[in-house]
C-alpha cells in the first residue's frame, strides 16, 4: 500500500497502464475495484465482483509456463497476482496463501527479481526513504512511517524468538504508541500503518494500550471499509483473550488472511 498518492504511485502510472494492454490484468483490477465498490454500495452493483476475481485466477492459470513468455507477459502476470492480493485486502478472502504461493512460485520460474527485469529494486525496497527525498516538505511523516515499522519489526521478531514464556520490555509499546500519537488526524500515511499497529497491539498488555491501538485500527477500517480489518481485529480479541505469555506470531496464520 502506497504512502503517498503521486505522480509516482505505482498502481496508477504501472497497474493502470497494464490493464489498457491486459485483459488479465484488467479482470485483476476490475475485481479487486467492484469488491471494494460492492462492499460501500451493500452490494447492489450490477456486477458480481467474484466472477470478475474468477475471470482473473482463470487467466493466471491459462498462463502458468512462464519460461515460455516473453518479459513483458511475465511482468503482466505478476501486476495481476499483485492487485489481487489487494483484492483479499479488501474482501478479507483467505485466498491470501494460495496468491502469496502463487507469487513465490512465478518468482521462482523466473530466477527471482532479476528475471522481471526490475532496475529498480533497491529503491522499491528503500521506499520510505526514497519519497522522503522526493517530497522534503513531508520527509518527518515518511521518518516516523518508517520508524514506527523498525519498531513494529523489532517487536515482532524479539517475540517470535523468544517465544511465549519471555517478557518484552513493556516500553517498547508505551514508545510506539508515543510515535503513532505524533501523526496527526487523517494526516499522510496513516492509512499504511495498519501491519505496525497491529503488531503492536498483538504484545500489549494494559488495557490503555489495546484501546488505542483498537481504535486506531476500527478508524482505518470505518474509511477504507477493507474487510481484512475486521478479521485483524478478531485475531486481536483472540489474542488478547488467551494468558500474558501468548505466543501470538505462532496465530498469525490463522484467518489466512492479508493484514496491512
Amino acid at each position: 500500500m502506497v504512502v503517498m498518492d503521486d505522480k509516482y504511485n505505482g498502481w496508477r502510472y504501472l497497474i493502470l497502464s497494464f490493464a489498457l494492454s491486459d485483459k488479465m490484468v484488467m479482470d485483476a483490477v476490475l475485481a479487486v475495484s467492484t469488491f471494494h465498490l460492492s462492499h460501500k454500495s451493500g452490494g447492489t452493483l450490477p456486477v458480481r465482483p467474484d466472477k470478475l476475481y474468477a475471470k482473473a485466477i482463470l487467466g493466471l492459470q491459462n498462463r502458468s509456463s512462464l519460461d515460455e513468455y516473453d518479459m513483458l507477459t511475465r511482468q503482466s502476470i505478476f501486476v495481476a497476482i499483485i492487485t489481487l492480493l489487494v483484492g483479499v485486502m479488501v474482501n478479507g478472502s483467505s485466498d491470501f496463501p494460495i496468491l502469496f504461493h502463487m507469487l513465490q512460485s512465478a518468482l521462482d520460474a523466473v530466477g527471482g527479481e532479476g528475471g522481471l527485469g526490475n532496475a529498480h529494486a533497491q529503491e522499491s525496497f528503500d521506499c520510505l526513504h526514497y519519497n522522503g527525498n522526493l517530497h522534503p516538505d513531508h520527509a518527518l511523516t515518511f521518518y516516523l512511517n518508517a520508524y514506527l515499522r523498525q519498531q513494529a519489526y523489532d517487536i515482532y521478531l524479539e517475540r517470535a524468538t523468544m517465544g511465549p514464556h519471555g517478557t518484552l520490555d513493556p516500553n517498547k509499546i508505551e514508545q510506539f504508541k508515543e510515535t503513532l500519537v505524533m501523526f496527526p488526524e487523517g494526516s499522510l500515511g496513516e492509512h499504511s500503518l495498519v501491519w505496525p499497529t497491529f503488531i503492536a497491539a498483538s504484545e500489549s498488555l494494559k488495557d490503555e494500550h489495546r484501546l488505542y491501538f483498537k481504535q486506531f485500527l476500527e478508524k482505518q477500517y470505518h474509511r477504507n471499509g477493507f474487510l481484512n480489518l475486521q478479521q485483524a481485529l478478531k485475531l486481536l480479541d483472540k489474542i488478547w483473550a488467551r494468558s500474558s505469555y501468548t505466543n501470538w506470531p505462532a496465530l498469525l496464520p490463522e484467518p489466512r488472511v492479508f493484514i496491512m
